[in-house]
């Protein structure tokens, strides 16, 4: 083989590196990129389902107070373990969210300040690298 075309081989082997270098990096960020889209809708659905959760608890709360406001017997430990379980609940949902939140803040880059995807290895606007 004579030396340009052993230079041109040359051209294309490391082409083919690079190009197969950046797609394995793409590929890594997509699968980071779906595991915090994941992530946050496994969240959201625990939000919802909780939601829905309340929704009974109020529906039951308001039958017992309209119980005692028609002469019904109401027992205050029942409405006290109903709105203690609302807030308890509650209580859940706000710490989910603070997660949903932390999930979609991404990173900050200690050399420019750019917020970036939680799951880049690499600040997209300057290329430094994260550490974690």
């Amino acid at each position: 083989m004579n030396d340009k075309m052993k230079a041109l081989w040359d051209k294309i082997c490391a082409g083919a590196t690079a190009a197969g270098e950046f797609a394995a990096k793409t590929a890594e960020s997509a699968g980071e990129k779906a595991k915090g889209v994941y992530n946050t809708s496994k969240i959201s659905l625990k939000i919802f389902d909780l939601t829905t959760d309340i929704e009974v608890l109020y529906k039951e709360v308001g039958r017992l107070v309209y119980a005692a406001h028609s002469g019904g017997e109401m027992l205050p430990e029942d409405l006290d373990e109903r709105l203690a379980a609302i807030d308890e609940i509650n209580a859940q949902i706000e710490e989910l969210r603070a997660q949903q939140k932390n999930e979609a803040a991404g990173k900050k880059c200690s050399e420019c300040g750019k917020v970036c995807d939680a799951g880049d290895l690499f600040c997209s606007a300057c290329g430094t690298k994260f550490d974690d």
